[in-house]
């Protein structure tokens, strides 16, 4: 497995994309580079890297065929220090184990597996952490000791993989409207209710429906980490995953378009029942739709991840690394709800013993 990693030209040691500076930065000499230079250094050792992975990619296309399938697990060389270390399949990018230097492992994001685009890390682990410690400290029944600066030691941040789609389509929708009037003759009420016959029909554009690209992933958990500013996405460079995790593909288009087709006709019905808000109740009848243009993008997007033990039990957390938007599930003290319940309980016996005062 081919590999690359980016190297300081001023000292040679490993340099990693920065979310605070958004640059390129050494922890050795403290240099600091812009996207471009890096880019640019590195562009034809990209580019011969390119063609080894597409011989590469052939040669494990053959295997499969030969085979039936592909194995799992992949060894690659550090060519810091040169140790060989084992990575699942869908691994993009990673560190050494050994000497800590971040490695990308451009032939599973190189061909028919290379991104359109990616959205940066915008924010740093210490300040990943920094917000999730501010958000733990306005839970007042959140676990004594849990919310410590110890626990995120692992948090690690990683790239996955999501597909983006753009689409515009002609729609015509046929539905019931019904309008309710409620008045008074008299010591009489009326209920009147008119029914119409609705017809709408209109070009519709709809942005950014997305829907992951890997099947490992905890899809609800990263999903609740979205949305994403998506203004702030770069065309791919791989130059952008070194210092972090990433993974790559492995649901194509044709494996979610069903489900993605179904939201999106979801959002279009949504939009066309918008322009009868004036009615009381509406009822679709029909829908139908042709669709004009549409376009899907491969895009990788930043999340910090930790999963670590407390008490016993296992708590998975993710982090937008552009946003800060936190999803996880945290530990209740059973001390502080006990204490709770016990208030509430005096403050209803005290009511009690009011009330029953008060009708003396």
């Amino acid at each position: 497995m081919a590999t690359v990693n980016y190297k300081c030209p001023n000292c040679g040691g490993p340099l990693k994309f920065n979310p605070d500076k958004q640059m390129f930065s050494c922890e050795y000499c403290m240099s600091d580079f812009e996207e471009q230079k890096i880019q640019q250094m590195y562009a034809e050792k990209e580019a011969k890297q390119s063609q080894a992975e597409k011989a590469e990619e052939a040669q494990e296309s053959r295997q499969q065929d030969g085979e039936g399938e592909v194995e799992d697990a992949v060894v690659y060389t550090c060519p810091s220090c040169g140790a060989e270390v084992v990575t699942t399949e869908s691994t993009a990018a990673t560190t050494c184990f050994y000497c800590q230097n971040p490695v990308v492992l451009g032939g599973r994001l190189s061909g028919k597996f290379k991104p359109n685009r990616v959205v940066p890390f915008a924010l740093s682990k210490e300040k990943a952490i920094e917000k999730f410690l501010a958000m733990c400290k306005k839970k007042w029944f959140l676990a004594k000791g849990f919310a410590s600066k110890k626990q995120f030691e692992k948090l690690t941040g990683v790239y996955f993989p999501y597909w983006y789609i753009d689409t515009q389509r002609q729609a015509d929708m046929t539905a019931i409207g019904e309008k309710v009037r409620t008045y008074s003759v008299g010591n009489k009420r009326y209920t009147e209710t008119s029914t119409y016959r609705l017809e709408r029909s209109g070009d519709l554009i709809i942005k950014n429906v997305f829907e992951r690209a890997l099947k490992s992933q905890d899809r609800d958990m990263l999903q609740c980490v979205h949305p994403f500013d998506l203004s702030q996405a770069h065309d791919f460079s791989m130059s952008y995953l070194s210092g972090f995790q990433a993974e790559k593909r492995d649901l194509e288009i044709e494996e979610v378009n069903p489900e993605v087709q179904a939201r999106i006709r979801e959002y279009a019905q949504e939009l066309l029942k918008d322009t009868m808000d004036e009615y009381t109740s509406v009822r679709v009848e029909s829908y139908n739709d042709i669709t004009d243009l549409e376009s899907w993008n491969y895009t990788l997007l930043p999340v910090w991840v930790v999963t670590y033990k407390y008490n016993g039990e296992i708590y998975p957390f993710a982090i937008n690394g552009q946003t800060g938007k936190t999803y996880g599930k945290l530990p209740t003290s059973k001390g502080k709800l006990a204490i709770l319940f016990a208030i509430v309980a005096i403050a209803v016996f005290a009511l009690g013993m009011l009330g029953g005062f008060l009708l003396l």
